[in-house]
């Protein structure tokens, strides 16, 4: 059938073609009608989407037919342009009827990419036709320019195409169920809502898209059209729904509430409205969620397209020049202008490029603000440069949002006032103050907060393109001074922010939960996890009889601070806070057994020269044998234990008449060197010619008896200090069993050489 269509527009037959193109949708509506279906939970889905055995699935191949009449709709443009205006609707006529099967999201998102596409088969070939200008008495800039038959052919199609766009926007309404007000209930007018966001999210950012397109190409026609479209969307729909909700933190309000079914979403958007103003219905909330979303579309669009020109990387300035026209919702009439649209100001601008970073998780899929960086992506992806077969290059283009951080600060800089911060240091500060309506609380200033970090480090850097964006935006502005303005209100704000959040920490105790949750995984560790005292292996953990002897151990942790153990958390919790405590009780806890070991009789022994040298190891073995089994051998890292590591890589020739040998330092610890004449040998901080020769069985079981409450092994308090910061102490009932082998204190002959001990590292 697509060659039957393609065939007559190479005869230049419209009315044949239309006869065949009519043939050709029907009979792909009707294929989508017959493979549509529900999976186990209830979702539309459609076996046209299983790929089988199939290089593609079955709908992918009928969407690629379209691909091939675009192209030759396109190349017969200037003929006969009734084939691309025609083709301009196959989105509308393929979508479902009354009566129809619902459409799956997959489907219908592939359906939708077909604008997209046209208009990039369009581009392409006025991209082809354009020819460099240079008008007399004007500087020699090129200027790209269709000549004058392509250019009628063109400008009269290009208004159909878009508007055959725009009437899709028409299909919502029927296609899901936007029924009058009384004709159903508040949760099913919510749920036809949710169900239809993903048709309108996917149309608004095509709609970005063809006018990225259309910029990219520098076609000033199609920019100036798909410009107007995307300031109109958001009309668009609200002229079908009620009045947008009255909200007295509309920025507030995600799409993300769409995930939520009614009774959930309205008791979630109840804090963001007026206490004198009546609840918002779901039409009046949804309206508000769509504005938003659509604000963030036409703001980070704008951002990315001046992105293209600060950057250098079109020849022309028709990037900025869209994006000063797109920010400030330029169109030919004034209806576009959705209720309550805001004045482009310095603290809107700000406000809503504030909001962008309070979007939610970025890296979890399906998230709007993954959402959000992914259409960044897609929209930046068309700049990539040619590459040469065979070379690797570094991708140039972007990959989220943070890559528009001069854009983001070129359009502050152009709006900045010379005079105070237009309201916007008050505004922030009652945002501060009300934690509990931000999307993450706490979480959502501290994004704000990093955010102004980075504006305020920015600003500080000579950027050059800075002063490009400003010459573009605001030509009579003084780019330092701005800068210097910028930055000043930029660390006001910071300021404020910090202020509020001090004095909610102050008064916000250490969470009792927290604390807790922290004690049971370090009582856990203690009376699970084999233990971690030097030197020793096969010590065995638990709990102590009611006969065993303890002492009490305490285990201090400096600088923790007071943020991370209140509920909620105000500093980003570390994923390795909890593991940090638990292995560093563990290992004081060793470090503890290790110190009751050195207060434990020793006995002193000479012997002939030191651990490098044979004739210590001749004097060696008849003490090796008392202490039992798993000898060890303590020697001086510095002296002792440096040497013995030089004879593990000396050549066989120049070591001793030693049965040296490394074994894995696993169940060892890092402070193990080598194993000599089968005396496994560590370093600790000895002085030269002194080292302790011991069991490694020498403690048979560290235990924990019960402390001032029943059951519980360890006690955990939070003491706070100065700047917010404080102590935790983990306090230990801690009893320790030992055998009766001996410790033999061994010194060398050497007289200068004094046997003190120090603790081991």
């Amino acid at each position: 059938m697509a060659d039957k269509v393609a065939a007559q527009i190479e005869r230049l037959a419209p009315v044949a073609f239309d006869g065949a193109f009519r043939e050709m949708t029907r009979y792909h509506r009707f294929l989508l009608a017959l493979g549509a279906s529900r999976d186990p939970k209830g979702a539309a889905f459609n076996f046209a989407e299983i790929a089988g055995n199939a290089w593609h699935a079955p709908h992918k191949e009928w969407i690629r037919q379209y691909r091939r009449l675009f192209e030759r709709a396109a190349d017969k443009l200037v003929d006969d342009s009734h084939f691309a205006r025609s083709l301009a609707y196959v989105p509308g006529r393929l979508m479902p009827g009354p009566g129809d099967p619902e459409m799956s999201p997959n489907v219908l998102r592939a359906i939708l990419d077909l604008g997209p596409l046209l208009v990039s088969r369009l581009e392409a070939w006025v991209t082809k036709r354009t020819t460099v200008e240079t008008r007399q008495g004007q500087a020699a800039e090129p200027r790209l320019a269709l000549a004058g038959s392509d250019a009628k052919a063109y400008e009269s199609a290009i208004p159909d195409i878009v508007g055959a766009w725009e009437s899709l926007l028409h299909y919502p309404r029927s296609m899901y169920g936007w029924r009058e007000r009384g004709e159903r209930t508040d949760v099913e007018r919510w749920a036809a809502f949710r169900a239809s966001w993903p048709f309108l999210w996917q149309h608004l950012t095509n709609t970005a898209y063809c006018l990225a397109t259309a910029v990219w190409n520098e076609d000033e026609t199609g920019a100036a059209l798909f410009r107007e479209a995307l300031v109109r969307w958001a009309h668009a729909v609200d002229h079908r729904l009620d009045d947008r909700a009255e909200l007295r933190h509309r920025r507030l309000l995600f799409p993300s509430i769409l995930e939520l079914d009614w009774p959930e979403a309205s008791a979630k958007a109840a804090p963001l409205g007026y206490d004198y103003m009546p609840p918002p219905t779901p039409d009046q909330l949804f309206a508000s969620v769509i504005r938003g979303a659509h604000d963030d579309t036409v703001l980070l669009t704008s951002a990315l397209l001046l992105f293209w020109t600060i950057n250098e990387k079109q020849a022309s300035d028709i990037g900025a020049r869209t994006a000063r026209a797109l920010l400030s919702r330029e169109a030919s009439d004034d209806d576009h202008r959705h209720t309550g649209w805001e004045p482009l100001s310095f603290r809107s601008l700000f406000l809503d490029l504030l909001r962008l970073e309070m979007t939610g998780e970025r890296y979890r899929d399906g998230s709007y603000a993954a959402e959000l960086d992914h259409s960044v992506a897609v929209l930046d992806n068309m700049t990539e440069r040619r590459v040469v077969p065979g070379r690797v290059f570094t991708p140039s283009t972007l990959h989220g949002r943070d890559g528009l951080l001069l854009s983001d600060l070129v359009i502050l800089l152009a709006h900045v006032p010379d005079e105070g911060d237009d309201g916007l240091k008050e505004r922030i500060t009652a945002l501060a103050h009300e934690e509990d309506v931000l999307p993450e609380g706490d979480g959502s200033l501290r994004d704000i907060l990093h955010q102004l970090e980075r504006f305020h480090s920015t600003l500080e850097q000579p950027f050059p393109a800075l002063d490009r964006g400003m010459q573009l935006l605001s030509p009579n502005r003084d780019p330092q001074r701005s800068k210097a303005r910028l930055r000043e209100i930029v660390s006001e704000i910071a300021n404020a922010i910090e202020e509020k959040r001090r004095h909610r920490l102050q008064a916000r105790p250490a969470d009792p939960a927290n604390l807790e949750r922290l004690r049971l995984a370090i009582e856990e560790a203690l009376l699970t996890s084999e233990v971690e005292a030097p030197f020793f292996r096969g010590v065995e953990v638990g709990r102590a009889a009611e006969s065993d002897i303890a002492e009490w151990r305490d285990m201090t942790f400096s600088g923790i601070g007071k943020a991370q153990l209140t509920e909620p958390p105000m500093e980003s919790p570390s994923s390795s806070f909890e593991e940090m405590l638990v292995s560093g009780s563990r290992e004081m806890a060793g470090r503890h057994a290790w110190a009751a070991f050195c207060q434990r009789p020793r006995i002193e022994a000479t012997v002939a020269g030191r651990a490098e040298e044979e004739a210590f190891w001749r004097d060696l073995r008849p003490l090796i044998q008392q202490v039992g089994p798993e000898p060890v051998l303590v020697v001086s890292r510095n002296a002792e234990g440096r040497a013995l590591r030089r004879f593990l890589y000396a050549p066989a020739a120049d070591r001793p008449g030693l049965a040296i040998e490394q074994r894995p330092r696993a169940g060892r610890g890092a402070s193990y060197i080598a194993t000599v004449e089968g005396v496994d040998v560590f370093g600790a901080d000895f002085r030269p010619g002194e080292a302790w020769l011991f069991s490694a069985m020498s403690l048979r079981e560290v235990r924990y008896a019960e402390t001032t409450a029943p059951d519980r092994h360890a006690e955990l308090t939070f003491e706070l200090g100065e700047e917010m910061k404080g102590t935790l102490r983990v306090r230990v009932h801690q009893a320790l069993k030992w055998t009766d082998t001996p410790t033999f204190e061994l010194k060398a002959p050497d007289p200068t050489v004094e046997g003190e001990l120090s603790k081991p590292g």
